[in-house]
Order: C-alpha cells, then structure tokens, then sequence
C-alpha cells in the first residue's frame, strides 16, 4: 500500500512535470547506491562474501553514471549542445555496468563460495581486493566518461527525429540476458546468502531485467513506458536496499556475522587435525630412537619407514648433543623456502630465522631438556621464511639417548599452524564484534525502557511517584551505562570502573539538576578493571548511594561534598571511628579492593537501622553487596561513610 500510494503520487507528478518526476526517481536509486557503497566499504575487511562486496562497490559507479545521466537532461542546461542523445548515453553506460557486476559478482561467488570449510582469508587480503576492484571500476568509469563527452565515440544511443538506435535496444537485451544469467548462477549459489537476502536480491535482478525491457519500446519520456520502467528501477534499487543495509545491517547476525558458523566449524575442523597431528607426533617421537642413529641408517632404511611419515604435514629432525643439525626429512622447502641442504651444510641455522623476540623460548626448551631425560616439549613460535613471509610452527621436542645413557641426542618435529592461528584470531575477533554488538542491542533496549518510564512518569503529579519514577530510571541507567563501557571499550567482559563512575556520577547530578556551586563532587579513583558480575551490582550500589546523598544530605541547599574513592584494600588505612555493625571488614578474607562513598551532609538519622531497614535503596545496597561476598560499612562520624569491602570477580580485576 505505501509503494502504491507512492508510485500513484509519482504518477500524477510524471503528467505534470515530466522533469522533476524523473529527476526524484533518479536521486532516490543515486543515493540508494551510494549508501549501499559506503556501508559495503566500511565493512570491507570482515565480509566474507565476495558477492556482496563486489556489488557494493559496483554501486558507487552505478550511481555516478546515474548522477551524470540525471544531471544530462537537456531541459537541466547543464551539459549544452549534447542533445538528448547523452542522457540516453549515459544511461546505457549505467545499465552496462549494472549488468556485468552482477554477472561478475556471480561468477566469483562461484569461485568464493562458502560451501564447507573455507580457508582464512585474512582482512587486509579482502581490503586489497576491495582496493582492486575499487580501481578497475574507476578507471573503466573513467574511460566510459571520456567516450561519451571528450571523444564522442560512444555509440548514439537516441537520434533525434528517429528515436532510439538499434544499439541502445540491442544493449537492452544483451543487459537483460546478462542479468538473467546472474540470477541463474545466483540461484545455484544461494545457499551462501540467508533465504531472506537471497529473495530480495533475485526479486530487485528480476526487476532490472523488466525494467531493461520496458526501456526497448518507449518512444518518448512522456510515454507510460517511460514511467513504468522508471519504478520498477525505483523498486528493484530499494530491494537491493533492503537486502543488503537492513538486512545486513540492521540484523548484522543474519547476514554480515552469519560467517562465524563457517569459522567456528573451519576452526573445529582444524583443531581436530591439530589434534590427531599431535598424536602423530607424540608416537613418532617416542619410537625415533629406533629410527636412526645415524643419518648414513636412515638412508637405508628409509623406503621401510616412508610408508609411516608419508603423511606427515611437518618436518622431521635430530640434534646432536650440541644442537647442531644431524638429520631433516619433510617439506622443509615448501614450507619456508629454503633448500634442506641449507640447514644440513650449516649454511642457515634454524635459530636465525626464527624471530629475535620468540627465540627465548627455543633457548629455555633446550636448558629444560638438558636437565630432563624423558621431558617432552611443545612449544609454539614464528618465523620468518625465505619470502619474508610469518609463519606460526610449533615444535615438539624430546632428549633420546643411546644404549649407554652417556650421550645425548635430541629430535622432535616442526609443524605450521599459521592458518590455525589465523582462524582461531578470526573466530575470537568475530565472537568479540558479536558480543560488543550483544552490548550495544542491550544497552538500547535499556535506554528505551527508561524513555518509556519517563513517559509513564509524565501522567503522575506526586512528587513520591515521580520519585520512585526517577529512581527506576537512574537504575536502568546504571547497568545501561556499563553495556556502553563494554561496547565501546578494548575488552569485551571487562571494564574500566573507575570512568564507568565518571560516568554514571555524572548523570545522577544531572539527573538531580544539582549544581557544583551546590554540592562539590570528589573522585579518586584508581583503574580497576571488573567484570560485568561484579561492576553491574557496585554500579547499582553506588547509584543508590549518591542518590540518597543527593536527595537527603543537604537540606535546604546547603553547600557540601561527596566523595567517591576507590582504591586497593592493601593500602587502605582503617579509621578509628567506631562502625554500625560492630564488626570489621578488614577480617574479611579475599578482599581486593575498596569502594568508599561519603558526604559531609546531615548523616543517617541515629534510629535508622541500614541493616534491617524498610528503605528499598537500602535494601538493595545490602542484597548486592551480599551478592558479590562483599563486606559493608557505615560510618556516621561528619556526614555519612558508606566503605564497601569486594574482591574482583572469580580474581578477574586487574589495576593499572
């Protein structure tokens, strides 16, 4: 119904003023692709999906060409002395290119399909096949321009008189049989796409093509034809919209993260080979000493023992007692580049190429093996083969001795596990942009729950509901403010506290429309990093603390402070002051770190027992320190000093 009444309104406008009606069709499709391009492009270095980034990138080109054919309009009179030729020009060039990155986008969805496991492809490999097609775009967008305005050899596409050539309805067809050559191959392929996105892409294909036909048999703009061919382009870009933007990125989970189930399966895939790879090893190192003893041995036998290792990814070597190569077997040249004679002859030494800051840990194995006669050791580390490429290998090692015990030798096996790495980076970065994502949703969610409670609270006039409105509404705001932290901080599970309470005491003196001429607020406060166990109910306890400094210290506009201090309960002093529960928390066991929350205002009325209390905030402070097997104090002396005792969660904190 709002598609009809739109294309019911634009119709009526065509019947009207033919030039505004085309010229708001075309900025519509111009700024659809544009915005497609810009989202496409931001995402370049996750996206998975070739298809989706080539199309993106098609689209900024698509919608240049469009730009130039709307702005062409000899009625515009910006391009004069072209005729009516140009615009038809211009628009065939668009529909061109249109047609052939679809096409082009299939085919290498074909190539690049994600059926299975795929390998890693790392991000600055996709950047670098954005950048390429970015290019040949821009230059073929170039030479397109240069052939319609500077040298004029383009084929007319319109004569005046006579109307459209036989090129331009050629071309029509040969872009609507492109077209429909893409939505077949798109179909074969459309288990890569969610079956949402794979409909709305073939629905705006399908759309094109109509719309390329149409254009073969308009005489004039004023036809209805002309008109028709111009929505089903309107429908057709927006479904592209849809697929692509909403779809894609207002469910990011359906479609831009959907590659995490290939990761995670490739990563399962792959530690399962790590896995019967270390097998292979520990059986291979444990017989090896009965495999050579020399390397003259070796070559003898090797025929009886290759049929054992033929299927070994790795390579194979002893040392002597020095650590000096005796024997290499394995891919050793196809893995980093080097001719095994190199290592054999003494010409490259095997430390060398390993990087200077992981060469630590080859030095710390041997000092371990000499002093252990049975320690078997794996170790991980890079290095740096003959192309100046990084690889990640991981060694296992063990000491073997002869039928004396009076000499030593050393053996073991070298594997590369770049790609496991690689995978294993990819998949930890995915799950952390899924999560930030996770904190993002859950912190809108919780903005909209306080919106709707300020809406609710607009209905009441009592100041004690109003109150509790409020109340409820910096609560939610608390833990909402935390997901932010998560969201936009380095670490996924934890968060600065110290700028969480920046934050959030910030916000509960606006919300309070206090002012610092009124009431000073202190911080000190040391970077202590929790996680959300722990900073989510400290956040609610703080929050309830300043809240009823705000609300009841300071009767009457007094002047005064609050102040928050957080700090390492090692280097808290304890006042001599007596406590109101008699009991000290400095006896508490596992305690890390301190929180104290003062003001100088009129205190704690004497009677009110904060331990059993009626006072929902009170109440809540308690549970929550309860919760996280925390230690509470109340200090009445000069205001009110509320010192609460907790230790990081699972011992997960950390201080700057």
């Amino acid at each position: 119904m709002f598609w009809a009444v739109i294309i019911g309104l634009l119709h009526i406008l065509s019947l009207s003023n033919n030039l505004l009606f085309h010229t708001l069709v075309e900025m519509f499709s111009i700024i659809v692709a544009y915005i497609i391009f810009l989202l496409v492009w931001e995402s370049k270095t996750f996206l998975e999906n070739r298809y989706i980034l080539f199309i993106g990138i098609s689209y900024f080109f698509v919608g240049t060409l469009d730009l130039l054919h709307t702005l062409s309009y000899e009625s515009m009179g910006i391009f004069p002395g072209f005729g009516t030729n140009l615009p038809t020009q211009l628009w065939i060039a668009a529909r061109y290119m249109q047609g052939i990155s679809f096409l082009v986008a299939s085919l290498l969805l074909i190539k690049y399909g994600m059926n299975g496991v795929r390998d890693y492809v790392r991000p600055v490999e996709k950047s670098m096949f954005a950048w390429r097609v970015f290019f040949i775009y821009a230059v073929t967008t170039l030479l397109c321009i240069l052939s319609i305005f500077v040298f004029r050899n383009f084929p007319d596409s319109y004569i005046e008189g006579s109307g459209l050539t036989l090129f331009k309805i050629l071309s029509e067809y040969v872009i609507s049989l492109m077209l429909f050559c893409s939505l077949v191959l798109l179909y074969f392929k459309r288990n890569c796409f969610e079956n949402k996105v794979f409909k709305l892409l073939a629905a705006s294909i399908i759309l094109t093509i109509f719309s390329e036909l149409t254009f073969t048999i308009f005489t004039n703009v004023y036809d209805f034809q002309f008109a028709l061919g111009h929505y089903l382009k309107l429908l057709s870009f927006y479904l592209i919209y849809k697929a692509i933007v909403e779809m894609g990125f207002g469910e990011p989970y359906s479609f831009l993260f959907r590659e995490l189930k290939y990761n995670e399966e490739d990563l399962r895939q792959k530690a399962a080979l790590l896995s019967e790879e270390y097998n292979r090893m520990c059986g291979i190192i444990g017989i090896n000493k009965y495999l050579a003893e020399d390397v003259g041995k070796w070559d003898k036998n090797e025929k009886s023992y290759y049929s054992f290792i033929q299927d070994l990814h790795g390579i194979l070597f002893q040392l002597n007692k020095d650590f000096r190569l005796l024997f290499l077997y394995g891919p050793v040249e196809e893995m980093i580049g080097y001719m095994k004679q190199d290592f054999l002859s003494g010409k490259i030494n095997w430390e060398e190429i390993v990087l200077p800051e992981d060469r630590h840990v080859i030095f710390e194995n041997r000092k371990k093996l000499i002093s252990n006669l049975d320690f078997v050791i794996e170790s991980e580390y890079r290095i740096r083969a003959k192309n100046g490429e990084i690889k990640w290998v991981r060694e296992f090692l063990q000491k073997i001795s002869d039928e004396s015990r009076t000499s030593a030798k050393f053996q073991g096996s070298v594997h590369d596990i770049t790609q496991y790495k690689m995978a294993a980076e990819a998949l930890k970065k995915i799950e952390g942009t899924r999560i930030k994502e996770i904190h993002h949703r859950i912190k809108n969610n919780l903005q909209v729950i306080s919106s709707l409670l300020s809406l609710q609270a607009e209905k009441f006039e009592d100041e004690k509901v109003l109150e509790a409105f409020r109340e409820s509404q910096n609560r939610v705001a608390s833990i909402a403010i935390i997901h932010e932290e998560l969201h936009e901080g380095n670490s996924i599970d934890t968060l600065d506290f110290a700028d969480y309470l920046q934050k959030l005491t910030a916000d509960l003196f606006s919300s309070y429309h206090v002012g610092k001429s009124h009431v000073n607020l202190k911080l000190e406060l040391k970077h202590v990093y929790l996680g959300m166990d722990t900073a989510i109910p400290l956040g609610i306890i703080v929050n309830e603390l300043i809240s009823n400094s705000l609300k009841h210290a300071f009767p009457d506009g007094d002047n005064g402070e609050i102040s928050i201090q957080l700090q390492e309960a090692d280097k808290y002093v304890s006042k001599p002051e007596k406590l109101e529960t008699g009991i000290s928390c400095q006896d508490e066991p596992n305690i890390d770190y301190i929180l104290t929350v003062a003001d100088n205002g009129r205190g704690i009325p004497e009677e009110i027992d904060f331990i059993n209390t009626d006072s929902l905030g009170l109440q809540l402070i308690n549970i929550l320190t309860e919760q996280i097997d925390g230690c509470i104090e109340l200090r009445r002396n000069r205001g009110t000093e509320f010192v609460i005792w907790f230790s990081s969660s699972e011992n997960s904190g950390k201080l700057k």
